[in-house]
């Protein structure tokens, strides 16, 4: 199959590469020895960002999206209006991660490295931090949470020293990795907010999660129950200057996390992450979490030592209107060249790209010899809608619309002779600008996006048209040559 010429990871481009990186993870954990959190050195400090796909035909994009984006989670939290909905900062694609209940060490990993945490290097860090060092400060925040959360305010529920005691153990146990048989039939047990909150002081790094605020039903979309996880997570045990101020971005939904990353040199956007949802009417500041009561009264000036924050216009809910909102900017890639798995991918993509263009043109060549009278590409492109052309027999194309490709073509041939002549204009599509929309409307690019274009489906460049006698005498006759996707 077409989707099987690519690995399904980025690690699988150079196993060597990957190696190193193994390697290298857990040599660079710090223990102290007096109760200090285990943390990382410095290879917290890594990015990865994804390439570019645009310089590849749609059919091949779609391969390397099959291969490589977890489509399920980025139409949903796309959809819900959580991830992509601001377009003044740069688009963010969710990469594929495995859901055997580590998946939120696999996404963190992936951000900075591009493994994923199969040795589980920082599922070990989370859960020796909890059994070795002193997580007081861990347990006294997550209490406060807890207290403010809605299950306890709705419900009037008191919890005594004896209840929290086995409800921490409980989350500690969960972090272990010697679970033989984890809730969910999954290899571990799936972790919790406190978990982020612990992960992100491990890695000295801010965590923010980009989730729905209602657990839903995968089959009517109802709501089940609120999600707490989204929001930011900062590394409060640390000072702010000692932390790497570029968060980690994950993806939550469906029970399941995923690395957001941006795509390299993607255009001029800015390369940061609101802060805030667009709601009904109005712009809601993204949770901040586990903060103590003092610490809640200084919100802002955390944000600003621990994010790099800046404050970006986007467009208003009255036209004409802008609002000011606050986005945290985000990291650029900076592997070093020998664990950099992203370019070795991206060159396995552009020599399998070649190999593809070859076998296709091919197949295209042995299909013209068997079949000298099958259709043209443009034809296969046709629409069931007639040309505007007064008396005209034929069907407009994807191409050319509203005319025909010999109309369009008569067309181009009269105004390029004339430039002068002013007949009556058909729609003419400016440079950068979707078949039909208006002056204003920019035609987005088509990077990882993983739908389809709004103008419809992409077809191939015009070809010279062949004409065959009645081909498109009736609608009966175009829909059995037409293209449907």
């Amino acid at each position: 199959m077409a989707e099987q010429l690519l690995p399904q990871a980025l690690y699988l481009s150079n196993m060597r590469k990957a190696v190193k990186i193994r390697e290298r993870t857990p040599e660079d954990i710090f223990k102290p020895t007096n109760g200090i959190i285990h943390h990382f050195k410095s290879m917290h400090r890594y990015t990865l960002e994804m390439f570019r796909t645009c310089q590849f035909c749609p059919q091949f994009r779609e391969i390397i999206h099959k291969a490589l984006i977890d489509r399920n989670i980025q139409d949903s939290l796309e959809s819900q209006k959580r991830l992509n909905w601001c377009r003044e900062v740069r688009k963010l694609v969710a990469l594929k991660t495995n859901g055997d209940g580590n998946c939120l060490m696999h996404a963190a990993s992936q951000y900075m490295w591009g493994v994923q945490d199969t040795d589980l290097v920082l599922r070990k860090a989370l859960f020796s931090t909890l059994k070795e060092t002193d997580t007081r400060n861990f347990k006294f925040r997550w209490q406060l949470e807890s207290l403010k959360s809605q299950e306890f305010v709705e419900t009037g529920l008191c919890y005594d020293t004896r209840n929290w005691t086995d409800e921490w153990d409980s989350l500690v146990k969960m972090a272990s990795t010697d679970t033989p048989v984890a809730r969910g039939g999954l290899q571990y047990n799936s972790l919790e907010e406190i978990h982020i909150f612990v992960l992100c002081n491990i890695l000295r790094r801010p965590i923010i999660v980009i989730s729905d605020k209602m657990l839903r039903s995968l089959e009517s979309g109802s709501n089940f129950a609120p999600l707490k996880v989204g929001g930011i997570y900062l590394p409060l045990h640390w000072p702010a200057q000692e932390c790497y101020r570029y968060p980690i971005i994950l993806g939550y939904d469906s029970q399941h996390f995923v690395p957001l990353v941006t795509l390299k040199d993607s255009g001029p956007e800015i390369r940061a992450v609101p802060l805030v949802n667009r709601e009904r009417g109005r712009f809601e500041d993204l949770k901040v979490h586990f903060l103590t009561d003092p610490e809640n009264e200084m919100k802002e000036k955390l944000l600003k030592e621990y994010l790099m924050v800046i404050e970006i216009p986007v467009q208003g809910w009255d036209h004409g209107t802008t609002h000011l909102i606050n986005a945290a900017k985000l990291d650029e890639a900076n592997l070093p060249k020998e664990i950099n798995l992203v370019d070795d991918y991206f060159e396995l993509v552009q020599h399998e790209y070649k190999k593809w263009q070859e076998n296709s043109e091919q197949e295209r060549r042995e299909m013209r010899a068997q079949n000298p009278l099958e259709p043209s590409v443009p034809q296969l492109s046709l629409m069931d809608v007639k040309c505007e052309t007064p008396n005209c027999p034929f069907f407009m194309s994807v191409n050319t619309q509203p005319l025909c490709h010999e109309c369009s073509e008569r067309r181009q041939k009269t105004q390029s002779k004339s430039s002068k002549l002013h007949s009556k204009p058909g729609p003419e599509v400016l440079p950068g600008m979707a078949l039909g929309a208006s002056r204003g409307e920019a035609c987005e690019p088509v990077d990882w996006s993983p739908k389809e274009p709004a103008g419809g489906p992409h077809s191939a460049p015009p070809t010279p048209l062949l004409v065959l006698p009645d081909m498109f005498a009736t609608s009966r006759a175009i829909k059995s040559v037409s293209w449907t996707s």
